[in-house]
C-alpha cells in the first residue's frame, strides 16, 4: 500500500513464455538526458535510444548500459548520466519484447484505477532518474484513456498492492504492457 507518490519506473515482473531477456542497442555518446533503470525508451530516427516522452511510441523499457570513457576504462552502470564524452563501444540492454509485462506506480489521483480499469490504456508521466541509485521515477498517468483512444501502456492487472482505495492506497500499482510499441501495430483500449 502506497500512501505517498514514490514511482519507480517500469520494473519488469513477467513474460506469458516465463522468459525475457534484455536486448542489445546502442546511445548516441552525446546524447544529454539521463536515462534510468526502468525508464520508457524509444527509438530516435538514427537508430539510438533516447528517453521515451508521452504520447510517443516506445521500444521498451531501459535495463541498464555498458561503455567505455575517454580513458578506456569499462562502466556499467543501471544509468546512463547523459552525454559521456569520448565513450565508445556502448552497449544499451532494452526489454523490448512488446508481451513483456511491467509494474509501475500511478501518480497522483488514480481513482479510476479500480476493476473496470483492466483493458484501458495511458501515457507515462515522465520524471529524472534518481542520480545515486540509478532508477527511473516515471510513473503512469492518473487519467485513463479509454474507447477508441490510444494510449502508451495497457494495463493487464494490479500490482503487488492491490486496487485503488484512497484512504489505504491512493498511489496504487498496476501491471501494464507497452500498447504504442515500436515494432507492432498499436492496438487501441477497450
Amino acid at each position: 500500500m502506497a500512501l505517498t507518490a514514490s514511482p519507480f519506473g517500469f520494473l519488469l515482473r513477467k513474460h506469458p513464455s516465463g522468459q525475457s531477456r534484455a536486448n542489445a542497442y546502442t546511445i548516441d555518446a552525446t546524447y544529454a538526458t539521463a536515462i534510468g533503470y526502468g525508464d520508457a525508451v524509444s527509438l530516435a530516427t538514427n537508430g539510438t535510444l533516447i528517453v521515451g516522452a508521452a504520447t510517443a511510441d516506445l521500444v521498451g523499457v531501459f535495463a541498464g548500459v555498458q561503455y567505455k570513457d575517454a580513458a578506456g576504462k569499462p562502466t556499467l552502470s543501471k544509468r546512463w548520466p547523459g552525454a559521456v564524452a569520448g565513450a565508445t563501444e556502448i552497449v544499451a540492454y532494452v526489454y523490448d519484447d512488446p508481451d513483456n509485462v511491467f509494474e509501475v506506480q500511478v501518480e497522483t489521483g488514480g481513482s479510476a484505477y479500480v476493476q473496470s480499469a483492466i483493458g484501458d490504456q495511458a501515457d507515462l508521466v515522465a520524471g529524472t532518474p534518481n542520480a545515486v541509485t540509478g532508477h527511473s521515477t516515471m510513473a503512469l498517468d492518473a487519467t485513463l484513456v479509454g474507447g477508441t483512444v490510444q494510449g502508451q501502456f495497457r494495463i493487464v492487472g494490479f500490482g503487488s498492492d492491490g486496487a485503488y482505495d484512497a484512504t489505504t492506497n491512493p498511489f496504487p500499482t498496476v501491471l501494464v504492457q507497452i500498447a504504442q510499441h515500436q515494432y507492432v501495430a498499436n492496438k487501441v483500449a477497450l
